[in-house]
Order: structure tokens, then C-alpha cells, then sequence
């Protein structure tokens, strides 16, 4: 019999992971899973994320959990928070007392309505009322830490891709006028790859969280001239999310902009960046090629 899986959910409203020469390589949020992989080192403990990335995070972040716990999330009413940022508060009204923050992306249980708010458990323990229409039903999963070891290949080909192409660029539309931050995954601050991978997240998709296309996720490579909306485009060390008529929007440190913006492959248009010119590799997509949905 195998040793059994250290499991964990993050409790704090968001942790950074860390790279071993200390850079940051990415952001987890509140009610998201991770398995730790190893033992404490300098205050941080190797994790893999439910989207199988891998880092090093503070484990005073996180609580631990049962494999049967994590189970029990499929069944319970899970939500997601769909606002840039919400407070939970004490009361079913503006005048509550704030109790947590949480970034959009994150995890709660739902508990109960009341008017316009629903009651709420964050992974930190705390109860309290989100604005309903700040919210909506989690659609990913935590299966891939979950699965056998014989199960894992393949584990993100098979996701259900219940999702169209409007769903993923809405899903990042809503991110517009976020601030750039290096690994950032959250409503505060995101990064490129970050951008496209919570667009897809929200709408039940992991793909891979860096720039680039791996064989094990579910974006493929596609011809550049085939790319439609919620289509990927890739260049070293950066992705951006095709919108259509030569239109796109990513998540860019360039001084100019400092965040997510529209871009443009249109030599003509304001949007269109010159330092960019020639460096755009392929593009990706998850959907058949071609494929209108």
C-alpha cells in the first residue's frame, strides 16, 4: 500500500507560491486544493496545485484535509466568487461588519440565501453573507488530486468541456483594468498566464497555468490564420487570449500599460504594439479545429 496523500485547502484569502531561488511562480486562492508533497524547508512546504502545477508555499496558509473531505466538496453546494473582489460580512446587509476579503476565483460553501445575499463558510472557517450576484456555482474540480496515480495521465484531456467560446472571453473581459503582478492569480493583480488560465478555470477548463502548450493539457496547437475567440496566442515567454477581428486582450507588464488591456494585430489601430511585431509563435485552443462552440 502507498503512503496516503497529504492533502490541504488554502484558508488564507490568498498565498503566493515560490519558485526554490525565491522568485514568486504563482498565486493560490481561498478553498483551493493542493497536495503537499514534502517536508518543511526554510517556513515553506512543496505543494502541486489541482491544476498540477508545482511551488512552494508557507503551510501556516494552509488546512490540512482528508482525501473523504475533498471528496465531499463535489457534493456540497460549492461557489465561486465571480466579483473582482467581495467582503463577507456579518450580516445580510451593506452595513455588516467585514469579516474577509476574498479575490474572485475563490472557493466557499454555500449555506443558505437570505434576499440578495448568501450565507457563507470560507476555507478559513468563517461565516458570513457575500452578495449573491457576486457569486456562481464552481465548475472545475479537485479530481486530479483526487485520482489514482494510474488515473493522472491524461486526467485534464478528459475534463468536460461544457463551455463556449463566449463564456471564456467574458470570463477574462472581466478582468480588464487589473493591475499587472509577476504570478498573480487574483482580482488584485495577475499575470498573463494567469489571465487565460482563470478565464478558463471559471468556466470548469484547467489548462496550463505558464505561456506555453503542453501535451498533457487540454490546449492544442492550431494554425494561426484558424484561431477564433478564447483562442490562445503564444509568443517566449508570453500569452494572450485572442478576441477576434484581429483583436486580443492579455495581462502585459509593459510600462504603458501595467496590466490587462486590449491589444492588436492590426499595424493601424492605436492598440497595436511595434515591439511585438514578428515575435507572436502559435496559437492555441482547446476546441476541434475549426470548431464554432
Amino acid at each position: 500500500m502507498g503512503t496516503e496523500r497529504q492533502l490541504a485547502i488554502l484558508k488564507t484569502p490568498q498565498a503566493f507560491l515560490y519558485e526554490e531561488d525565491g522568485t514568486i511562480a504563482d498565486e493560490i486562492l481561498s478553498g483551493w486544493a493542493v497536495e503537499v508533497e514534502g517536508e518543511e524547508k526554510n517556513g515553506r512546504v512543496p505543494v502541486m496545485t489541482h491544476y498540477g502545477y508545482h511551488g512552494l508555499v508557507n503551510p501556516n496558509c494552509l488546512l490540512p484535509v482528508r482525501k473523504e473531505e475533498l471528496k465531499e466538496r463535489a457534493s456540497e453546494e460549492m461557489l465561486v466568487v465571480t466579483k473582482r473582489m467581495a467582503d463577507v460580512l456579518s450580516e445580510p446587509r451593506v452595513q455588516g461588519a467585514l469579516l474577509e476579503t476574498l479575490s474572485r476565483g475563490s472557493f466557499v460553501t454555500a449555506l443558505g440565501t437570505k434576499e440578495d445575499y448568501t450565507r457563507v463558510k470560507t476555507a478559513s472557517g468563517c461565516e458570513g453573507y457575500l452578495a449573491s450576484c457576486g457569486l456562481a456555482k464552481r465548475k472545475d474540480s479537485d479530481g486530479y488530486l483526487l485520482a489514482k496515480d494510474s488515473e493522472r495521465d491524461g486526467w485534464f484531456l478528459r475534463q468536460k468541456r461544457d463551455i463556449t467560446r463566449d463564456d471564456i472571453t467574458e470570463a477574462a473581459l472581466a478582468y480588464m483594468g487589473v493591475q499587472y503582478r509577476w504570478g498573480g492569480h487574483s482580482g488584485d493583480g495577475i499575470d498573463c498566464s494567469g489571465l487565460v488560465s482563470m478565464a478558463y478555470l471559471l468556466n470548469g477548463v484547467l489548462i496550463y497555468r505558464d505561456a506555453g502548450i503542453l501535451p498533457e493539457y487540454p490546449v492544442h496547437e492550431i494554425p494561426w490564420d484558424a484561431k477564433q475567440p478564447g483562442d490562445l496566442m503564444f509568443m517566449k515567454g508570453h500569452v494572450a487570449m485572442y478576441l477576434g477581428d484581429n483583436r486580443y486582450l492579455h495581462s502585459t507588464g509593459y510600462a504603458r500599460d501595467h496590466g490587462v488591456v486590449f491589444g492588436s494585430l492590426n499595424p493601424e489601430d492605436p492598440q497595436y504594439r511595434k515591439d511585438l511585431e514578428g515575435k507572436w509563435l502559435q496559437a492555441g485552443s482547446i476546441f476541434d479545429e475549426g470548431g464554432e462552440k
